[in-house]
């Protein structure tokens, strides 16, 4: 694969301490972040390629870490329901321990092209757990957080099909929808029984993210809004967050740096000086994801702020992302 560049001798024996940092200290209530180092990531990409990408997912409900589709695609399949619920998974990356990746590698091993997975399979979960969890952020946590979901997701999806539901979920959110409330009673519990046959009995649903809503309140699903007729749309709060950001853009660079550090510094773990190519790059890739979810949305930016602008914008969130 790496034409002798990689040693698999080191893929074997390299200490798992020594391919990761620990990015924040732990303090009290709060977990730690590890960045993964470069040969980690290599390790990740291999095992990726030729393992974890060939677990079963169930591509119907499915819509997160998977090439083609996002979360547009999983609020999509709702915007004709008129009753919701939506929960997620509390500490879920944390909850799936060594225990779990095995067994869903091990389920799904005749599916991959490596024959001997089972004699690596001690390192394979060395590699890819640590302090018996799935780190948030490593290569490999994105499709294993699919599998091993794979047996929940088939079971609430014939419950849901047997109840005229529809069922959608990106990553650890689970989103449901029908035309009846009374289809969606007591959809909490069933969600929480069915994850501990399931899954894991380690996964709880998160009671303070738990809701049921429906048309005619604000409905706003992982970012995203489902206006009344059915259409989806970016959240209020994004579209007007960006047209500040474009109104800065073309008038005042200065408050334009500004806001963008200042959301920055916000969400960033670690704080660091942007380049001109960052502020813009932070700005198309807003763009881009507007975009994405809303054309006619986009149009409207082309009309107030210049097409020329915003096909230039979003043209360099593509090349960006090459």
């Amino acid at each position: 694969m790496y034409h002798g560049k990689i040693s698999f001798d080191d893929f074997l024996h390299t200490p798992m301490a020594k391919n990761y940092d620990v990015v924040s200290a732990t303090t009290e209530g709060k977990k730690r972040i590890f960045k993964p180092k470069e040969n980690l990531k290599i390790y990740h990409r291999f095992l990726n390629l030729f393992l974890f990408e060939f677990l079963p997912l169930n591509e119907r409900v499915v819509f997160s870490y998977r090439k083609g589709v996002g979360t547009v695609n999983a609020v999509e399949k709702h915007k004709q329901g008129r009753y919701f619920f939506q929960t997620d998974i509390s500490s879920f990356f944390h909850s799936i321990d060594a225990e779990l990746t095995e067994k869903v590698i091990l389920k799904g091993v005749e599916l991959t092209p490596i024959s001997d997975v089972e004699l690596y399979i001690d390192r394979i979960i060395e590699l890819t757990c640590v302090d018996d969890s799935v780190p948030v952020g490593f290569p490999a946590s994105a499709p294993l957080s699919n599998a091993v979901l794979y047996d929940f997701d088939n079971e609430f999806e014939r419950i849901c099909d047997s109840l005229d539901l529809t069922y959608s979920r990106y990553a650890d959110d689970i989103i449901v929808s029908g035309m009846l409330s009374t289809n969606l009673s007591g959809i909490d519990e069933v969600v929480q029984n069915v994850l501990s046959d399931f899954a894991s009995k380690k996964f709880k649903i998160n009671k303070a993210k738990t809701k049921y809503f429906q048309v005619g309140s604000k409905l706003k699903i992982l970012g995203m809004m489902i206006l009344p007729n059915g259409k989806i749309s970016p959240d209020t709060n994004k579209k007007k967050d960006l047209e500040v950001l474009l109104h800065f853009y073309l008038t005042d660079q200065r408050k334009f740096k500004e806001r963008i550090d200042e959301v920055k510094n916000r969400s960033d773990k670690e704080k660091k000086i942007l380049t001109e190519m960052d502020y813009q790059s932070f700005l198309s890739g807003n763009l881009n994801y507007v975009d994405s979810i809303d054309p006619e949305y986009t149009d409207k930016l082309r009309r107030k702020f210049g097409a020329a602008t915003i096909d230039m914008l979003i043209h360099r969130g593509f090349v960006n992302k090459k």
